[in-house]
């Protein structure tokens, strides 16, 4: 497929709409007061978002919503986003704010986003960061060309407990064998939720800064959802330079019994034509398990017990400046803190703002 010009074109079209960060906040804002007003950010899911805010958003243009938030200008994202939409979608909000920002987690800054937006926007502004743009499907794909108008499984609403309402647009939509279809592989050349890995490599081979996001969601489900598992595999075979952001540390060790035991052929899509997609695309499944045990526990997966002394104080340098922040003048949060058990003695201003920051929950004022 990657030969034929209008898949190419179609994959082009995809890479030009990134969204930046100043337009992602900007959009997280209004939820809940300008539209989407059940919205709640402790759970309200990406679906949720996605069926009450992005395609009602979207319904009248019949686009990606992205470039809406953009203002029909074209982004060439820095970085993809990968991420499962059963994850709250302040938390992946969350994600891509600490992946700009440098942070090691997003569990602070989801709580801040709950409380007080404005600060976390106001972090982005000082930090010069507004204008990194992300690729995050949600987004970027146009729901209307694909689920906007169906509702199979039934989902409903975290909050509300009813069903998504589906989308009247009337939009030809675009399946995994939607014609005109490639000549070698059968492959859809207008639909666009069959693109991303091509997508990756194209941005990936014209920017070496080009970096993919790995946002995880606390109980970790992005591991068994087989479209999340193969874009981080499709990353990592091309070399592109990979970051995971969590909720905590914490939730990984929790998990990582199961993430020992995972195995692409027992993971889930939500179509089953996507999932015997990406199977077919895998000639060794045993071989591409064992790669991404060695992705996740060689190089994904961060450990505080052994990082060498300057990585311990820059991560003790972040949660100094989380405290700082959390007490500035304006805020509207505070935090509430604990020693994380067995953790080495750095000093005791080092271990001084451990204590205060480096278990930190959020609590309203």
């Amino acid at each position: 497929c990657g030969q034929d010009p209008r898949w190419r074109g179609k994959v082009h079209e995809l890479a030009s709409r990134g969204l930046t960060l100043d337009a992602l906040l900007l959009f997280y804002k209004g939820l809940g007061r300008d539209y989407m007003e059940h919205f709640e950010g402790a759970t309200s899911t990406t679906e949720d978002v996605v069926r009450g805010a992005v395609v009602p958003l979207s319904h009248h243009e019949q686009c990606a919503h992205s470039e809406i938030m953009m203002g029909s200008k074209c982004a060439r994202p820095d970085t993809m986003a990968t991420h499962n939409w059963s994850n709250l979608y302040r938390d992946l909000v969350a994600a891509m704010v600490a992946f700009a920002l440098d942070e090691t987690d997003f569990e602070m800054l989801a709580g801040m986003l709950d409380r007080d937006p404005e600060q976390v926007e106001r972090w982005v502004r000082a930090a010069g960061v507004g204008s990194h743009s992300f690729w995050v499907c949600a987004h970027c794909v146009n729901q209307h060309a694909g689920i906007c108008g169906g509702n199979p499984h039934r989902s409903k609403d975290s909050v509300t407990g009813r069903e998504h309402e589906v989308c009247g647009c009337g939009l030809a939509k675009a399946w995994n064998d939607t014609q005109p279809v490639c000549r070698d592989d059968g492959r859809s050349i207008p639909c666009e939720m069959n693109k991303f890995d091509d997508m990756m490599e194209t941005l990936s081979a014209s920017d070496p800064r080009f970096s993919q996001l790995i946002a995880v969601d606390v109980e970790l489900r992005l591991f068994s959802r087989a479209w999340c598992v193969a874009e981080i595999a499709a990353g990592y075979r091309m070399g592109v330079h990979q970051r995971l952001k969590t909720w905590s540390l914490q939730a990984l060790e929790e998990h990582e019994e199961r993430l020992r035991q995972l195995r692409i052929e027992d993971m889930e899509a939500s179509r089953k034509e996507d999932r015997d997609e990406i199977l077919d695309k895998i000639s060794d499944h045993a071989a591409f398990d064992a790669q991404l045990q060695e992705l996740l526990w060689k190089d994904l997966v961060p450990s505080w017990q052994h990082m060498d002394a300057a990585q311990q104080m820059e991560s003790v340098g972040h949660i100094v400046r989380w405290h700082g922040i959390a007490r500035r003048p304006g805020s509207l949060r505070r935090v509430v803190c604990q020693q994380r058990p067995g953790e080495q003695s750095l000093g005791a201003d080092a271990d001084d703002a451990i204590s205060e920051a480096s278990r930190a929950r959020t609590i309203s004022l």
